[in-house]
């Protein structure tokens, strides 16, 4: 998923570049206009102000409003037709304004006068050159600001951006990634889940703990679908076995079948050909005595027909119940040491709590896949039968005569007659908790099957606040491992 982090991160700081940078390239090519636009207005409007003054008779107020322009860096200088000052802001080298800006340029001085910027001038000034007419009086308003201060803090604001553009992508760089960390781990987990379905594990569970999004949604829906194709490989195994044990008897009863018909017709066909002979002498005999003899050994024959049939018949009679192993010495300890893990994950995704002693040196004679099977089943049926909360427990221990494995899971208990049919074929607990109905009721069937091909055994009883079921095995003996 790190594509994914980094592409969050690079979209998320293209898009602060894209912001901040545009602000800043904004205020690098347009401050300076914007900002002589505005100052612009202001003189205007305050040569509309000063052209309300009476200026023959210069009072207090006026000076009020004077200085509040003056605070805005504004220079003002107001003089009579006859180049005395009437208001001059504190400026050094009045009368050298008066000869340079009043009569050397007073050409430019008009009533609708307009502030304009000179650029070309010596420190870009704005300047406006206003003439007032009062009561047959002429005054010259003269008012200028110097642009070199605005450039100078323009130039620092854009170096100021600047250095906010770079903490800006610092600091949106980490918490892009925190984001996309928070983002991508729920993702991140449900891949991880979906990798180990891919490979037929169906051990792993994403955590419960998800956001409560479209990615908690998912992770929940994945939960559900790896729980419901746990479940249905498991009854497809059972399945399997059962398809597998029928196929087998069904191919050694056709066998037997075979045999049974050959030896048959063989052994029947003396008796047979006895009895035709026997028959055809009857025919031509007319001594009493020879026929009753013939009729004699006819039934002798008939009668050792009938005895054989029965024999072979006995012989060959066959349980529904054959099934072929292949027996072969095995570790059950190590065995079961490599499927702690898978069940930890299986119960953990389910919130049970989980506990295992291994006696290590548990040696069988058995099928591997089929005690496997047996072992599935019954963790599969304590799982179904746990509540959130509750213990699963799962043992494995020797003695001298043989090793035997249980699993214990805490919940409701069986009634004397479930304890009898637990181990029927299609039957499912009533009392205890059931999934959505689906389950079929083979896994315990199954169980019991494998441990009676093993010269094994299986049981269940109640414990305290819960039900543990069990499986025996005889003691390690080498001489039935197959060849």
């Amino acid at each position: 998923m790190n594509k994914l982090r980094t592409q969050i991160v690079l979209a998320f700081n293209a898009f602060l570049l894209a912001v901040v940078g545009g602000m800043l390239l904004f205020y690098f090519f347009f401050a300076e206009d914007y900002y002589i636009m505005r100052k612009r207005q202001v003189m205007d409007r305050a040569y509309e102000s000063i052209r309300q003054f009476d200026l023959a008779n210069f009072l207090p107020e006026h000076q009020a409003v004077l200085d509040d322009l003056e605070e805005q860096s504004f220079s003002i200088l107001i003089c009579n037709e006859e180049f005395e000052p009437v208001y001059s802001s504190k400026i050094a080298g009045k009368g050298s304004l008066i000869e340079e800006r009043v009569i050397g340029e007073q050409a430019l001085y008009t009533e609708d006068a307009k502030a304009s910027y000179h650029k070309e001038a010596s420190g870009k000034p704005i300047v406006l050159y206003g003439l007032v007419e009062q009561g047959g009086r002429r005054f010259y308003v003269y008012i200028s600001e110097n642009t070199r201060v605005m450039r100078r803090s323009i130039s620092y604001a854009n170096h100021f951006l600047k250095v906010i553009l770079l903490m800006t992508m610092a600091l949106g760089s980490i918490f892009a990634y925190r984001l996309a960390s928070y983002i991508v781990r729920p993702v991140e987990k449900i891949q991880r889940v979906t990798n180990r379905l891919s490979q037929n594990d169906f051990s792993e569970r994403i955590p419960d703990r998800q956001p409560n999004n479209e990615l908690g949604a998912l992770a929940r829906d994945v939960n559900c679908m790896a729980e419901k194709i746990e479940r249905n490989i498991n009854d497809l195994n059972n399945y399997n076995y059962l398809l597998l044990r029928q196929n087998r008897d069904l191919a050694e009863l056709e066998e037997l079948r075979k045999k049974m018909v050959g030896r048959l017709t063989h052994e029947l066909k003396t008796p047979l050909a006895i009895i035709s002979s026997q028959v055809e002498l009857l025919e031509y005999e007319y001594d009493d005595s020879k026929k009753e003899y013939y009729f004699s050994s006819i039934m002798e024959e008939i009668d050792k027909m009938s005895t054989w049939i029965s024999t072979v018949l006995q012989n060959t009679k066959i349980e529904s119940q054959i099934e072929q192993i292949t027996l072969a010495p095995l570790d059950l300890s190590g065995m079961v040491e490599k499927l702690l893990p898978k069940y930890e994950n299986w119960l953990a995704g389910d919130g049970i709590r989980f506990v295992a002693e291994i006696e290590p040196g548990c040696e069988v004679c058995a099928d591997r896949l089929q005690i496997e099977q047996a072992v599935n089943n019954y963790m599969m049926n304590a799982r179904r039968y746990t509540r959130q909360g509750h213990t699963v427990e799962l043992r494995l221990k020797r003695g001298a005569d043989g090793s035997y494995l249980s699993v214990y899971n805490e919940g409701p208990m069986l009634s004397p007659r479930e304890l009898e049919e637990v181990w029927t074929g299609f039957y499912q607990s009533k009392s205890r908790r059931g999934g959505e109905g689906t389950e079929i009721g083979l896994g315990l069937y199954i169980v019991k099957d494998i441990m009676n091909h093993h010269d094994g055994s299986c049981g269940v009883f109640n414990r305290d606040r819960g039900v543990e079921f069990w499986l025996k095995f005889p003691p390690y003996d080498p001489g039935k491992a197959s060849g």
